[in-house]
């Protein structure tokens, strides 16, 4: 870690120097806390937003249902030139669902900036844990379900009580890049269960870390041009009581976009001590948009194909689960989208070489307000 530390602040002074290069500065992560409708529409110095997500669900072999999923207030204050403050709460299945219902705290930072290229933040984070844990908002997305590998071994909504660094710099007149690296609490025993290595179950909390080991999770993402986008990112630290097991996940991620089509994926592999069998999972999905403007001034279909697959125990046959998932949504402003998806998903128990597959269908309603 003190290696890592040392490399961070040696190429802090490259990093402020690249920033010069960009004379209109390109967005570094689209989509992120700070690129809001609410926020850059609105221009004022305090702003309420947020999204809303409802889904129809009809699965094989249950009952059809509508699940309120998600309302989440997004809240910002520009307190003065270089303080911002910005939190999102999240209200998910209505909230008050015995068992089921959930409201918490997502994020809540508090950013200092020094200049764009450095900038301190403290609070609770949203991990740079991959591309999706950033951009995880619902209207963002095109599909109704989250990619297994980023529910599973990078696993999304990850956030997490911590401080450090984050900026956005320019390597030339056509590229950006963009990092974040923070010391955060991290994972806890319960990274461990039954079935082995299940990283979701071990979210760490926010309140109180169970050893005296700082995890350190960052990400790095360089654009070289407009339409590509690529990421590394890491998380590493001591996840036992007695802070003497590690659990490290690395993630890769990529995004190409091409006029009317998207690709777009993750890679995630992910070691701990204490528990036999690394794990690993990724996705691909391609995204072609039509009849653009054709229905409402501004508004497009989209085309949707997703293939999932995560390994659970890569010395162990089985323990696997893949996923298929095709869709059409329609939005009929860049803010809010129709979805229409049909998910099939294999899994596959452990010691054994077959999967059952599931079929799910989805119509959901999102958008951003």
């Amino acid at each position: 870690m003190n290696r890592l530390r040392s490399l961070f602040f040696t190429c802090l002074g490259f990093i402020f120097a690249s920033s010069l290069h960009a004379e209109e500065p390109r967005t570094g992560l689209p989509g992120g806390i700070y690129d809001k409708p609410f926020i850059k529409e609105m221009g004022k110095k305090i702003a309420v937003g947020g999204y809303i997500d409802m889904e129809f669900e009809w699965a094989e072999g249950k009952n059809s249902t509508f699940d309120q999923h998600r309302f989440i207030p997004f809240i910002y204050s520009q307190v003065s030139d270089r303080v911002r403050v910005s939190a999102e709460i999240e209200f998910e299945h209505g909230g008050d669902v015995p068992g089921n219902g959930e409201v918490k705290l997502e994020y809540a930072v508090m950013d200092f900036k020094f200049s764009e290229a450095f900038n301190f933040r403290g609070g609770v984070i949203l991990s740079p844990l991959g591309r999706f844990n950033l951009l995880h908002d619902s209207p963002l997305n095109d599909l109704t379900e989250r990619p297994i590998v980023n529910t599973q071994i990078m696993p999304s909504t990850l956030s997490e009580s911590g401080m450090g660094f984050f900026g956005t710099f320019y390597p030339s007149e056509q590229a950006v890049g963009t990092y974040e690296l923070y010391l955060v609490n991290g994972f806890d025993e319960g990274v461990i269960t039954g079935s082995g290595l299940r990283i979701r179950s071990g979210r760490g909390s926010k309140k109180q870390d169970n050893n005296n080991d700082k995890a350190l999770v960052g990400r790095l993402g360089i654009s070289p041009r407009l339409g590509l986008d690529l990421g590394a990112s890491l998380h590493t630290g001591k996840y036992d009581a007695t802070g003497s097991n590690r659990l490290s996940i690395l993630g890769l991620d990529a995004k190409l976009n091409r006029s009317i089509v998207e690709l777009q994926g993750e890679y995630a592999f992910a070691t701990a001590n204490g528990v036999s069998g690394d794990q690993q999972g990724a996705y691909a999905q391609a995204n072609i948009h039509f009849a653009q403007d054709h229905f409402l001034p501004g508004s497009v279909f989209t085309g949707v194909a997703r293939w999932d697959w995560v390994d659970f125990d890569n010395n162990q046959t089985g323990d696997s689960e893949y996923g298929l998932t095709t869709g059409l949504n329609f939005r009929p402003v860049e803010d809010a989208v129709f979805k229409l998806d049909y998910n099939w998903t294999w899994k596959t128990p452990l010691n054994s070489t077959k999967g059952d597959a599931a079929g799910r269908f989805f119509f959901t309603i999102s958008s951003y307000f």
